[in-house]
This record gives C-alpha cells, sequence and structure tokens, in this order.
C-alpha cells in the first residue's frame, strides 16, 4: 500500500517536457549557432507555434531554447512526437519528467519510470549538465539506484538491464527520461539552400527529394506531363506526394510543365532509340531555366545506376551535357530494394506504385539506346525546329501550386 501510495502522489506531482537535443550540428563550430536558430525556427513552424521569440506560448504548449537542448511543454504531448519524428536537425528526442533539483525528487522520479516499465531490472544512468550540482554523476546512479532497490524488488544490471533510467541534470531542473526516441538527424531546412527536384510520380524521386531535404535542403519541384497522353490524376498523384514529403520538408512550390508539343516534335525529327535521351536533355534545360527563377542552385533527380536505360553512364553524360549547375543524385549507388524500403519509411510507396503513366513512358522507344554517343545526340537534337522558341512558351504555360503539409 505504501508503494502504491507514492506513485499516485508523483503521478499527480510530475510534470512532463520533451527534450529534443542535436547531432550533426554539433560539428558546425563558429556556424553552430545558425544552424542552431534554423533548427528552433524549424520546431516552432513544424508545431504550429507563431513566430517568437525564446519562451513563447501558443496551443497549449511552449517551446524554449537554452544552449543546444529544445524544450517543449504543455498538455497532450505525446500527441506532438510523430510531429518531432519528422523534423530534420534533431537527433534524438526523450518524453521526460521535469522534476526540481533535488536528489529527493530525481529519486521518485526513477522509481515512477521503472515502475511504469515493468521492468524486472534497471539501471541508472546520469548526464550532468550543471556541473555546480552538489551530487556528481557516479553519486547521484548510487542514490537513485538504492532508492529504487528499497522500494521495488526489481534488481540491478549493469550489463544487460530491462531498462536503462537515464536522468540529466540542467541549469534549471533535472529530468528523468520516460520515453526515448530517434530522430530525423541531417541539417535543418534551408541552411544548405535551395534546390529543384524533377518529380516524375515514380518511387524514386520522392525518395531523392527526401535525402536531399534531409541535408539542409530547401524544394521546389518540376512535374513534366504530356497532355491528353497523361491524365490529371498523373499530377494529382504527384501532389499528393508531395504533401507526404512536406511533413518532412516544409511547403513546396509546384511547377507542371507540358511536354506535349516537344515530345511531338522530338517524335517526327529524332532517331526512336534517342527518344528518352533527347527529353530527358530537354526536361533538364527546362528545369535549369525554373531553378535560376525560382533561386535554386541545384537539380535534384532520383536516378540510379543502370536502373534503366536512361541512367546508364552514357546516358547521363549525355542528359547532363548542358545544364549548367550541380546535379544532384542521390540514390546513384543505391538498389532498387533499398530505395522501396525509404519510400515505405516516409510514406510514399503506396501512391508511387499506383498505375498512372508520366511523360517519359508515353514516348518511350521500344529498343531505347543504352550506350549514346553526345556527338549523335547532339546532332539529332539539331533537327527539331525552333526548339528554343518551344521551350519557351512551354515555360510561360507552365502552372505553379504551393504543397502544404
Amino acid at each position: 500500500m505504501i508503494f502504491l501510495r507514492i506513485l499516485v502522489k508523483i503521478g499527480s506531482v510530475f510534470q512532463k517536457e520533451i527534450l529534443l537535443k542535436i547531432g550533426e550540428i554539433y560539428l558546425k563550430g563558429k556556424n553552430r549557432s545558425i544552424f542552431e536558430s534554423a533548427l528552433f525556427k524549424s520546431i516552432k513552424k513544424v508545431l504550429n507555434q507563431d513566430n517568437q521569440t525564446n519562451g513563447f506560448l501558443n496551443n497549449n504548449f511552449c517551446v524554449k531554447r537554452v544552449g543546444s537542448v529544445f524544450f517543449v511543454s504543455g498538455d497532450n504531448l505525446e500527441d506532438l512526437i510523430p510531429k518531432i519524428k519528422k523534423i530534420f536537425g534533431i537527433s534524438s528526442f526523450s518524453l521526460s519528467l521535469k522534476v526540481e533539483k533535488n536528489i529527493k525528487n530525481i529519486c521518485e522520479a526513477a522509481l515512477y519510470v521503472v515502475s511504469e516499465s515493468k521492468a524486472k531490472s534497471f539501471k541508472i544512468e546520469t548526464k550532468r549538465i550543471d556541473k555546480n550540482f552538489s551530487l556528481k554523476s557516479p553519486e547521484i546512479c548510487n542514490q537513485v539506484g538504492e532508492f529504487v532497490l528499497e522500494k521495488t524488488n526489481i534488481s540491478v544490471d549493469v550489463h544487460n538491464p530491462d531498462i536503462v533510467v537515464f536522468t540529466e541534470i540542467h541549469n534549471d531542473y533535472a529530468y528523468v527520461v520516460l520515453r526515448s526516441y530517434k530522430g530525423a538527424g541531417g541539417l535543418p531546412k534551408g541552411t544548405s539552400g535551395k534546390g529543384l527536384v524533377l518529380m516524375s510520380g515514380g518511387i524514386d524521386s520522392p525518395v531523392a527529394s527526401f535525402m536531399m531535404a534531409k541535408r539542409g535542403l530547401s524544394l521546389t519541384a518540376v512535374h513534366f506531363s504530356t497532355p491528353p497522353y497523361t491524365s490529371l490524376k498523373s499530377i494529382e498523384k504527384v501532389q499528393r506526394i508531395l504533401e507526404k514529403l512536406s511533413h518532412f520538408c516544409g511547403s513546396v512550390r509546384l511547377y507542371t510543365v507540358s511536354l506535349t508539343q516537344l515530345q511531338k516534335n522530338i517524335k517526327m525529327n529524332c532517331p526512336e532509340e534517342l527518344f528518352t535521351i533527347i527529353s530527358r536533355r530537354i526536361m533538364g534545360k527546362i528545369a535549369s531555366e525554373i531553378a535560376s527563377k525560382g533561386g535554386c542552385s541545384c537539380l535534384i533527380t532520383g536516378e540510379s545506376l543502370g536502373q534503366v536505360a536512361s541512367q546508364t553512364l552514357p546516358a547521363m553524360v549525355c542528359t547532363s551535357d548542358e545544364i549548367g549547375i550541380p546535379i544532384f543524385r542521390p540514390l546513384i549507388g543505391m538498389d532498387k530494394s533499398e530505395i522501396i524500403e525509404i519510400a515505405k519509411n516516409i510514406g510514399t510507396f503506396e501512391i508511387s506504385i499506383e498505375p498512372f503513366d508520366d511523360c517519359c513512358s508515353i514516348f518511350s522507344p521500344k529498343y531505347p539506346k543504352v550506350n549514346p554517343k553526345l556527338k549523335f545526340v547532339k546532332i539529332a537534337e539539331s533537327k527539331i525546329k525552333n526548339i528554343e522558341e518551344l521551350i519557351k512558351d512551354t515555360l510561360d504555360n507552365s502552372e505553379i501550386k504551393i504543397i502544404e503539409p
């Protein structure tokens, strides 16, 4: 009965907070504050807070930053966990019990965590950020461990415990971790600049987008369609994919570009085996124009070396020839199974496999050239009359939509 009364008492007194930790940002030296400020902005944006200074309150919870640690407090914190898991720049976070900085409260909080876990063995670990705290880390571990042993029948196991109870002594309060979570990692949104992704609607380009957003790029997207050969459903499919991605990378500006007239001209004037290569060259030129106007410093594609005929090394040499800005291909050395696994994890796979044709598959040659020579590709492309005017008209008639989380 005594043990039950303790749980009731402490369960009603403890406050919960979420502690968010940075990872790679620690390595940024004198630029670290820039990344931490960008991360703080991302956290506030994702949690639907007002863009105010440190320690603001809205929607029944508060976000504050102390040094390199970010704290979220308020009601129903468990509801925020799925959102926090998608914030790039956070390596790990924990739902923790916040207590006054004295050993009695720390012991009671640890007892609560152990009892909630229903573990048969435990271990205490302590991190002392406040070096002026009266007890050192080993002393805290010993006293907390002795208290839990005294109040329960649970044993200590320092080598293979059922639960490790983490305690942290910060400058203002002490925290005992209730549950820990892995964060999304990477770098905060926008800290690496802006990139334009060529979004086909298949499995690969959403994964490439995710991987480059994780490296701190803000994303803009371009989707090429071929009406009436491709339907509005193919565009809607891309929008739904971007909605999924926007929960990781924020809002995305989507350009929808019709390639119908250009591809008809390619079909009339170019060798069939080069249809796809020349189409992709023109897509690259259009994309680089959009990137220039939109302040994007690179293109992003979902190409994986050798996956299809247009992704052989000679083919990529041909398609990249006149781009003028870097092309990032984060999937270049990955197997399809690896790409699919990431697509499933980020929630885009089921949408990507829906059976809507893209612009490349409609005009795909029966026997594509897998080892094209740049010299002959350029000669074939030169047969298209007024190609620069066609590209300009295509750009002028593109449509723009903002995709929000």
